[in-house]
């Protein structure tokens, strides 16, 4: 009797059950909850520079290229290579170019020749027309001749002159101080003139170009150019990995170049390099908080933006927990 009574008693128990154990993570999803407050103490920051990584660029580069055409016989320098002014960093084969340069001369003998007889025969007309046996005219043909073959003369000593000069040519050699970038051709490779074969810095004007925000980039005072100039407690680390090795930046909206003074005057080309850029206008008024004080509900950029009657605090850019902030006071 009693088993027929708990029953029904155990039947209206059972969906009170099933829900006790249902999912229960939606109640503990911490992006329903509030937001958790805790206090932190405003601290001045310790270091208010910004770093923007770089490589030692030069400031003068030239784009080195043979003036004649030819098939290159040896290359005799390698990238990465420092060379002096004067030195050979590669070779033409040079028999083309003396051929043409032997075509040339053998020209210059003819035209001389026939600028010695046409100038015997003016003489002898000139004689003939003074006693009458010859026409004005005929002299005047005569005298035009021998013009015309002293100007043949002059022409093909001017092609033999340029025919001489491009047998050196053959040669390329270094315009200045400074080390090999980049080589292009090759032993074998035949190559045109007014190309770029080598790119060629020169290594006393070096320089570290990085790409960096365009407010970071200050312009000197009118009348100093536009050349670019850092704070007081800027400085300058060179990376340990550094080697002369040809790179091309990506598209950036500014750069900030700068030129190397010092002891980091002879650092090598293509290596890294990380430059600190200090700002001398906030010594005092840069605090720093905790990331989590930058609060983004979710509709902006997070930048809290905290004003009163007389100052206002502005939250500005943050990295690696921790946010910075800039103390501003109102006029």
């Amino acid at each position: 009797m009693l088993q027929v009574q708990f029953a029904p008693l155990a039947v209206c128990l059972l969906p009170l059950a099933l829900v006790a154990c249902g999912d229960s993570s939606g109640t503990d999803d911490p992006r329903t909850q509030p937001p958790l407050v805790r206090s932190a103490t405003v601290m001045s920051a310790v270091d208010v520079s910004r770093a923007f990584t770089g490589v030692v660029v030069a400031r003068v580069q030239s784009d080195l290229g043979f003036r004649v055409q030819g098939k290159i016989l040896e290359r005799l320098v390698d990238t990465g290579q420092t060379v002096k002014r004067g030195q050979p960093l590669m070779r033409l084969d040079p028999v083309d170019l003396s051929l043409q340069a032997q075509a040339q001369q053998q020209a210059v003998t003819a035209a001389r020749a026939r600028a010695k007889q046409a100038t015997a025969d003016e003489a002898r007309y000139r004689g003939l027309v003074a006693t009458g046996a010859v026409s004005a005219s005929a002299y005047d043909q005569i005298k035009a001749a021998a013009d015309t073959a002293k100007a043949e003369l002059s022409a093909a000593q001017a092609q033999a002159n340029v025919a001489q000069n491009a047998t050196g040519y053959a040669v390329l050699l270094a315009d200045a101080d400074g080390v090999v970038m980049d080589t292009l051709a090759e032993p074998g490779q035949v190559v045109a003139p007014v190309r770029r074969w080598f790119a060629w810095p020169e290594q006393a004007s070096a320089r570290p170009s990085c790409s960096c925000q365009r407010r970071y980039v200050r312009r000197r005072k009118r009348g100093h150019g536009n050349a670019v100039r850092h704070g007081t407690n800027s400085r300058f680390r060179q990376s340990c990995a550094s080697f002369p090795m040809p790179r091309t930046p990506s598209p950036v909206p500014s750069k900030r170049d700068t030129c190397l003074k010092g002891r980091w005057r002879g650092a090598p080309l293509g290596s890294t390099v990380t430059l600190h850029i200090a700002d001398d206008k906030l010594p005092g008024q840069v605090m720093q908080v905790p990331l989590a004080a930058i609060y983004d509900p979710g509709k902006g950029r997070g930048l809290g933006d905290f004003r009163s009657a007389r100052q206002s605090l502005v939250a500005a850019c943050a990295g690696a927990g921790i946010g910075v902030m800039m103390w501003r006071r109102s006029r």
